[in-house]
């Protein structure tokens, strides 16, 4: 009874390892994510309020933007090993949006504010899979919002800085396994939390043919209070499971961007960005049952994470065809933080290669469209020395041995219009 008790209290300790590299959305704009998002050195449109600020400073006048990113990702597990039985995500489509406007004060100070959703989508499978005592539903949802200030110094350094203010709110749904009763039941976990940070940059022009920049956005410290909500179990079993309030603070990682821009022909741009992600920061989880008691007495539960920091690579180029047409195109690389061991079906994240374009078309003098493709093609993961368990249970030896596929499928439209 301890044993199953103890489970029932540590059930969420794992729900946030859905803050991995997968949900760290850096699509903000088609023309960035035509050009495998590496925008940190061009900047040149209002969504360098995410990708660089100081580049607000190459806008005149006041400038709008707005658009969605469609994400429809997929991913299959085959196991336990040595099963190759294959489970399936269900399919779902998420829709983030990126919203900013920029204003010029005068020739050198410019402001500006945007929304976006810097991290985001979610998992879903079947109720009855085997893996249903680790995930069955896992949604994230943040809305970051960004106010601006960038200064041109010269026409050779601009410097832009922010103050992000976070909103996010967070569903989890798992199976208990109610052994050695002979029955499961259900705990669903809703919370919001709050948080704020900043971002900075600097934009570097030495010569018409380059520009570099440097970005970085802090940590977000978002402090999840929430409700855990039994279900489904027989009600003489309701006491064993986890019910009323929670807490847990959450720390987003910092971002450092360096990007470069060369344009070696009037109608012709290469641009290339190393995006360094301080996924450090989330060594561990902490969470404070505020309605509930501990088998040992205590109110607080800590779970070890250790993530390690990673990479994303890019590069990307643009020919403008006509004066209302340019064609884009890009490749990344995104390394995941998610050691072997730690893997799990809330996140089944791998290291992936990404490869995009579109189009931008300027409908009129001042209104310009731009459509953007992106397809990511996950590595085959197999893990054969997991410490999950999937049986529900702590003192059962239930390794999450097996294999991972996924592939994620992008699409987004933007409007950007010029006062």
């Amino acid at each position: 009874m301890k044993k199953l008790l103890t489970f029932a209290m540590v059930l969420f300790l794992y729900t946030t390892s859905i803050f991995a590299s997968g949900f760290q959305i850096n699509e903000h704009g088609s023309k960035a994510m035509a050009m495998g998002g590496a925008f940190a050195g061009l900047a040149n449109d209002p969504s360098a309020m995410y990708f660089n600020p100081a580049g607000i400073t190459q806008l005149t006048g006041t400038n709008f933007l707005g658009g969605v990113t469609l994400i429809s990702p997929s991913s299959t597990f085959r196991g336990p090993s040595p099963s190759i039985e294959e489970s399936e995500l269900e399919a779902q489509l998420f829709n983030p949006i990126h919203l900013s406007i920029t204003h010029q004060f005068n020739e050198k100070l410019h402001f500006g504010f945007s929304v976006g959703n810097n991290y985001g989508l979610g998992t879903k499978w079947e109720d009855d899979w085997f893996g249903r005592f680790m995930a069955v539903e896992t949604e994230i949802r943040t809305f970051f919002m960004n106010g601006v200030a960038s200064y041109k110094v010269s026409d050779v350094l601009s410097v832009g800085f922010g103050y992000v203010f976070a909103y996010g709110d967070v569903i989890i749904g798992r199976s208990v396994n109610l052994s050695p009763f002979n029955a499961e039941g259900y705990v669903n976990l809703e919370g919001t939390g709050t948080g704020s940070g900043f971002t900075a940059g600097v934009l570097l022009t030495p010569s018409d043919a380059i520009q570099i920049g440097l970005s970085y956005r802090s940590e977000v410290q978002i402090n999840f209070e929430g409700d855990a909500t039994p279900s489904n179990a027989p009600s003489q079993y309701d006491g064993l499971l986890p019910n009323g309030g929670i807490e847990a603070p959450f720390t987003t990682p910092a971002n450092i961007t360096l990007g470069v821009a060369v344009k070696p022909l009037k109608n012709l741009t290469f641009v290339a960005d190393y995006q360094y992600v301080g996924w450090e920061s989330y060594d561990k989880l902490e969470v404070k049952y505020t309605d509930y008691t501990l088998p040992d007495g205590s109110n607080t539960t800590t779970s070890v994470r250790n993530y390690n920091n990673s990479f994303l690579a890019r590069v990307g180029v643009e020919y403008n065809y006509s004066e209302s047409l340019a064609l884009r195109a890009g490749f990344l690389y995104d390394q995941n933080p998610v050691d072997d061991e730690r893997l799990d079906p809330t996140l089944p994240d791998a290291d992936r290669l990404g490869f995009s374009g579109g189009v931008g078309y300027n409908l009129t003098e001042n209104l310009v469209v731009d459509l953007a493709y992106l397809f990511l093609r996950f590595d085959e993961r197999t893990i054969t020395d997991s410490h999950e368990n999937y049986s529900g249970l702590d003192n059962s030896i239930a390794p999450l041995n097996g294999t991972y596929n996924s592939i994620a499928h992008l699409l987004s439209l933007t409007f950007a219009y010029k006062l």
